[in-house]
């Protein structure tokens, strides 16, 4: 209870937050796209979220807490999506809830609705009720349900391409066929992951796909840190299944990756979703849909990891691909030895790993200009919780006028393909100064690692995570559903404008947008169909000038 009362008594924009939700529940971003006089001259791009959802705060007299479906439909006005993948399968009654509370509110605010469901890999313990693992089942039912909800867009699959020995071509057409048979307009789009969209799966599923939703998580790096390969992926899927004439939806994540050491930083969300709505501009996708935005905003007290304060450096080693024998990363920083007779470091270190973890396979350790000083066994650790050590350095860096010390995880010998990761924190040195002894910002260490698998960074600890997340989307998906609508009122000659704002507001030039923005607010105040964009124009300040 500390860390929320902390945690929110700090944050400054509280009053502001306030003020954009008064904004967004008087103007829904759903009003945007039904703008009388107003026609699309292209389909709508979707732009989605994912389950996340709000639930009620007590059961009901079944037992069930259920959907808070008025809750909920708020927060996705307020977000500005006009889609929802709705999962199946936290409670025996989401199924219910859907049917009989969610379609008919999503419907009424022009929220586009999909059926997520986990395939059997995921449902060996719950499953998605009430068809279970019986998908042709499902599909009938949604599309029985479809012809009462046009909303109702169809199903996406989890996982599908870690259960093909269930979704076989035979099988997924028998679920599409029980779907069309019921309503030809419902759609079946399986997650697949960037690894597995090749040639050679696409050509044995051909004309068995509506579309297909990829999740970003670095390829083989499963991992919510890095974001260097999104744009690459992107373009690389996207011409691969424009050739197959197979629509392509985006998938970043807001919220935690299983067997990663945090959620995702509100920077990570930021970047991934920027980057897939600049590609969604330029007509490489059908959409971008967020994994999990939460719309309950406190501290995800699970994060805070660090021995001291907030922030601790993680060595990750991700499940997956894994760095041979000898593989290692990293975090280091150049130390300028005072003239003195000793020295010291005092630190605490942990390991975070399965149960699984074999002894003698990965080693935590500290080196002095590559020479190893301390180490110890990743497995031993795991089992301890944050231990405090202490070395002397004196024979390292005795008349050394500069040294490197290196914060290492190595992987000593190949075995078990788990996933681990080492933390560092509250570096006491003496006869020598550290810039972020105890990590509370990435000053003077960098990362290195000699093999992709092993990801060196300083995890921040962020209590107000979740709302920051929650503003950077609501001010990104906003901003440009209102480009897409003052294109379609403005003249040509205001195109330059309206490109320059979405192109400033995907960069993360928040200044340059909003000149932009006012730019092309005077013309909408004159236009007669201009008065709503008006207003959201007024809201979309409000996001860009917030700090978050």
């Amino acid at each position: 209870m500390e860390s929320r009362s902390r945690s929110f008594s700090t944050y400054g924009s509280l009053g502001m937050l306030a003020c954009i939700l008064f904004f967004a529940a008087v103007l829904p971003a759903s009003s945007l796209m039904t703008l009388k006089g107003v026609t699309a001259a292209k389909p709508t791009p979707i732009l989605g979220d994912y389950a996340g959802e709000i639930r009620e705060q007590h059961p009901r007299k079944d037992g069930f807490t259920h959907v808070d479906t008025p809750r909920l439909i708020r927060r996705l006005q307020d977000v500005g999506v006009n889609t929802y993948f709705y999962l199946i399968w936290h409670a025996s009654s989401d199924w219910d809830d859907l049917r009989k509370e969610f379609l008919p509110a999503a419907q009424k605010a022009g929220i586009d609705v999909w059926v997520y469901l986990v395939p059997p890999s995921e449902a060996r313990e719950k499953r998605s009720e009430p068809y279970g693992t019986d998908y042709v089942a499902w599909m009938r039912a949604i599309g029985h349900l479809s012809r009462s909800f046009p909303n109702l867009k169809g199903m996406v699959m989890d996982d599908f391409n870690h259960n093909l020995s269930v979704f076989t071509p035979e099988y997924v057409k028998q679920m599409r066929e029980a779907g069309q048979r019921a309503n030809p307009a419902v759609r079946f789009y399986p997650q697949i992951y960037h690894t597995a969209i090749r040639p050679p799966l696409l050509q044995q599923y051909r004309g068995l796909f509506d579309g297909i939703v990829m999740t970003y998580r670095d390829g083989i790096y499963r991992n919510t840190q890095r974001t260097q390969r999104l744009q690459q992926q992107i373009t690389k899927t996207s011409r691969l299944l424009k050739r197959e004439g197979v629509p392509f939806v985006l998938m970043v994540h807001a919220s935690k990756l299983s067997a990663t050491p945090a959620n995702p930083s509100t920077r990570y969300v930021d970047e991934t979703l920027r980057a897939g709505l600049h590609h969604l501009g330029k007509e490489e996708l059908q959409g971008v849909v967020t994994y999990a935005l939460q719309k309950n905003w406190f501290p995800e007290s699970n994060d805070h990891l660090a021995k001291v304060g907030y922030g601790y450096g993680c060595l990750f080693v991700p499940p997956g691909s894994h760095p041979p024998a000898g593989g290692f990363g990293e975090l280091k920083q150049v130390v300028f030895p005072d003239r003195t007779s000793s020295y010291r470091l005092r630190f605490y270190q942990r390991v975070i790993a399965p149960a699984r973890l074999p002894v003698g396979q990965y080693m935590q350790e500290i080196r002095i200009d590559g020479k190893k000083v301390w180490s110890q066994d990743a497995a031993t650790a795991s089992r301890k919780g944050w231990q405090r050590q202490e070395l002397d350095l004196t024979p390292w860096l005795k008349e050394k006028p500069e040294a490197v010390l290196q914060l290492r995880l190595t992987r000593k010998r190949t075995g078990s393909p788990t996933w681990l990761f080492a933390g560092f924190d509250h570096m006491e040195s003496q006869g020598f100064q550290l810039e972020s002894p105890e990590f509370e910002s990435s000053l003077g260490w960098s990362a290195y690692a000699n093999h992709s698998a092993i990801i060196g960074d300083t995890l921040i600890y962020d209590p107000q995570r979740r709302m920051r997340v929650f503003l950077n989307a609501m001010a990104l998906y906003r901003g440009y559903r209102w480009q897409e609508e003052v294109s379609s009122i403005l003249p040509e000659r205001w195109q330059e404008q309206q490109i320059s704002f979405r192109d400033h507001l995907l960069q993360g030039r928040s200044s340059q947008a909003l000149l932009f923005l006012d730019e092309l607010m005077q013309p909408l105040k004159r236009n007669p169909q201009g008065k709503k964009l008006v207003e959201e124009g007024q809201l979309l300040k409000h996001l860009l000038t917030t700090k978050r």
